[in-house]
This record gives C-alpha cells, structure tokens and sequence, in this order.
C-alpha cells in the first residue's frame, strides 16, 4: 500500500514539473508594436550599420549574400529583449571579458531568411555579423559591425 501511494506522490510531484517548465514565458517571434526596421546583408555591404528603433519594435537581419552568416548581439540581461526569431542565447560573455550580467545572443542565418530581436529598454546594442571564408571566396571571415539604438 505504501508503494502505491510513493507511486501517486511521484506522479503528482512530475506533474507539477512539467506544468511549472510549460509555463515558462516564451517570447513571441516579432514584434507586438509592430514597427520593423531592417538591417541588409549583402555581398560586400550591410546597410544600414546604425539602426534605430522605438522600444518594442522589431529589428531583422536579412541575409541577401550568398551564403549563411552569423549574426551575434551583445545585450545585459534577459529581460532586455521582448521577441525574437533565430536567436539564442550563448552565455559566453565571461569569454570575452565583459560582466557576469551581459550575454550574447547569436543567429545563424541562412542565405535568403532574416534573424529578428525586439529590445524592451532603451540603450545603445552593439552587434556583428560575419561571414564564412568558404562562401566569401577570401582566406579570412568577413566580419562587420554595428549598433541598434533604442529610444
């Protein structure tokens, strides 16, 4: 009898697992204020190199070159991004040598698709995007650089 009540009481504790991980916010994939600006890269430019955005609207990375590029965005804290597409979180900022609290959040994005992020606080994000050296015919990663200004 007492495993019988073992086995409910560890049914009942699974339950409350599942149903407290499935509650977890999850954030939506564009923006709820509907305003987008984008950020176009191309063969051998990006444009524009400064993006700037109201809080809440979304910001995309539309790859028009001729091969997948990488497209990486230092941000604080979770809590400063409210959508995105394509992105996830890396939690390698104490590699580059910046605060426990930063993050990197990072896109690979295919030839022809867009990665997105909507930010929730004002500030200034710096971002880069790089290229592979095999799809850019060059012996080094193309890599430019950044900034999405939000007011």
């Amino acid at each position: 009898m007492n495993f019988m009540r073992a086995d409910v009481l560890v049914a009942g504790i699974g339950m409350l697992v599942v149903m407290g991980c499935d509650s977890h916010r999850q954030f939506p994939d564009s923006s709820l204020t509907g305003g987008v600006s984008e950020v176009k890269i191309g063969e051998s430019v990006m444009a524009p190199m400064v993006v700037t955005a109201k809080r809440g609207d979304e910001v995309r990375w539309i790859n028009a070159s001729n091969g997948p590029v990488e497209v990486s965005v230092v941000q604080t804290r979770e809590e400063l991004i409210s959508c995105q597409k394509g992105f996830a979180s890396t939690d390698l900022g104490y590699l580059m040598g910046t605060s426990e609290y930063e993050n990197i959040v990072m896109a690979t994005v295919p030839q022809n698709e867009f990665a997105s992020l909507c930010f929730a606080q004002p500030g200034k994000y710096a971002y880069s995007v790089r290229k592979d050296p095999s799809m850019t015919g060059k012996g080094s990663t193309e890599k430019s650089s950044g900034s999405v200004i939000v007011e």
